[in-house]
């Protein structure tokens, strides 16, 4: 796996995600023996990381790539975790940003950084004697993680063109975090819709609701909630198997089809670490049965019908006539001890009713790990593809429309070499996506 990390929402979810790798790589009471225990995480540094320090610490094979310099000091300056970056992947210019631009970002400053990123991909792949794929971390919203990180997808993809690409998209809040946040986001999500082989769609307001409804953090921070993304990244990427647990096979298994490329997340349980003594209560039935309840087609007030937000349920479900959103394909990735009084029974997961009736090949695959996954002892995560994917698109889509009938913002863009064209394409991409998605069925 190698992971590149653009901008500052990249590169602080970057610092989460491999803390969290460590943090889990050090867990005490993992329920497998010591030679399972121990071969789990040979597995999981030989993914994630290319070798150790002078001071004993892990490295990380990254790269980090942004335009202003404060965020990558901070993350860099840390001396509490037990793994560090490599100094000579630290691509940072400290000139202002990219302005909340994507055009900018896309243009000019990836112009400017682009072999320089290349060359440190290479160097580091070279001493590898095999190769994964590479996993993006990068923000919609701003300029950095949205230009250059769309535009060296397109360049790795030239040069790599066998090698999976899987993108970790971060959505903007439904509220605006920048006014430019509608079209940096048209253009990112159109140019990864051609480069990459599977854009993982992370929601802010879905992560911040989850830290608030579930975590009880009333006054989430951003680390709260990059810890959320994190954990839930992990547990479709940490190892299961040598074979099964493999980007390639995920990516083959999900986005089969190359119109549906886009992917989310829904994963059990998030909890406060004072709850985490009561959560053997629920069986596995319970959680499958509640990440089943997230398919569900929303009303119109998603907040009382978003499950996700819930806790499980003690009992399941007696309800038969809920309408579920049609999936391409799903992945379920179970963490944890089953045992014959408490089995995974995913079976409800093959319901030929809850895919599209195109796909002939096998829709749904279960992945199992009897470790436990950062202490918890049960954690489901399931990697969909379904139509309910087309709820963001369309609503971003018509926001970056109406500002663009409007002429809004237009010049900030247009200074930077981009023309009515460039948008107009953009705008078709993502339509034709939203389209594809709407009627799956």
């Amino acid at each position: 796996m190698f992971t590149l990390q653009f901008g500052q929402c990249g590169n602080q979810l970057g610092h989460a995600l491999f803390s969290k790798i460590s943090s889990d790589m050090e867990c005490v009471n993992t329920s497998v023996p010591y030679n399972v225990n121990y071969q789990y995480s040979e597995d999981t540094f030989n993914k994630w990381f290319s070798g150790i320090s002078k001071e004993g610490k892990r490295l990380a094979r990254a790269v980090l790539v942004d335009t202003e310099d404060k965020v990558i000091k901070k993350i860099c300056n840390d001396a509490t975790i037990p793994w560090k970056y490599y100094t000579k992947n630290i691509i940072c210019q400290s000139g202002g940003g990219c302005a909340n631009n994507w055009a900018y970002g896309y243009m000019i400053k990836g112009q400017e950084l682009k072999d320089q990123i290349l060359n440190s991909v290479r160097h580091e792949i070279e001493k590898l004697d095999h190769f994964d794929g590479f996993l993006f971390l990068l923000s919609s919203s701003g300029g950095t993680g949205s230009g250059i990180g769309s535009l060296i997808a397109q360049l790795l993809r030239e040069e790599y063109s066998t090698k999976p690409i899987v993108t970790t998209t971060v959505l903007p809040f439904s509220f605006g975090e920048v006014c430019t946040q509608n079209y940096n986001t048209l253009f990112t999500l159109a140019k990864l819709y051609n480069y990459s082989d599977m854009n993982i769609l992370i929601e802010n307001e879905q992560i911040h609701d989850i830290c608030k409804n579930l975590l009880k953090k009333f006054a989430t921070s951003l680390s709260d909630m990059n810890d959320i993304i994190s954990e839930k990244l992990l547990a479709v990427f940490q190892p299961i198997n040598y074979l099964k647990s493999s980007i390639a096979t995920l990516v083959s298994q999900i986005a089969s089809h190359p119109s549906y490329k886009f992917a989310r997340i829904k994963s059990t349980p998030h909890i406060p670490t004072t709850y985490s003594m009561y959560e053997p209560i629920y069986n596995w039935n319970s959680y499958l049965q509640h990440l089943k309840e997230t398919l569900r087609i929303p009303n119109l007030d998603s907040k009382l019908t978003d499950i996700e937000l819930k806790l499980p349920s003690y009992s399941l479900s007696t309800t038969a006539h809920h309408a579920y959103a049609c999936s391409v394909s799903n992945v379920l990735i179970t963490r944890g001890t089953a045992t014959d009084n408490d089995p995974i029974i995913a079976n409800e997961f093959r319901d030929k009713r809850l895919y599209t009736d195109w796909n002939s090949a096998d829709c749904f695959s279960h992945l199992h790990q009897e470790r436990k996954f950062l202490n918890y002892d049960k954690f489901l995560a399931l990697l969909t593809n379904n139509s309910q994917i087309s709820y963001f698109l369309d609503t971003s889509l018509n926001k970056s429309w109406k500002s663009y009938t409007h002429a809004a913002y237009l010049h900030q863009y247009k200074r930077f070499g981009l023309e009515d064209d460039d948008f107009l394409q953009a705008f078709a991409i993502l339509e034709n996506v939203v389209k594809e998605y709407q009627e799956l069925k």
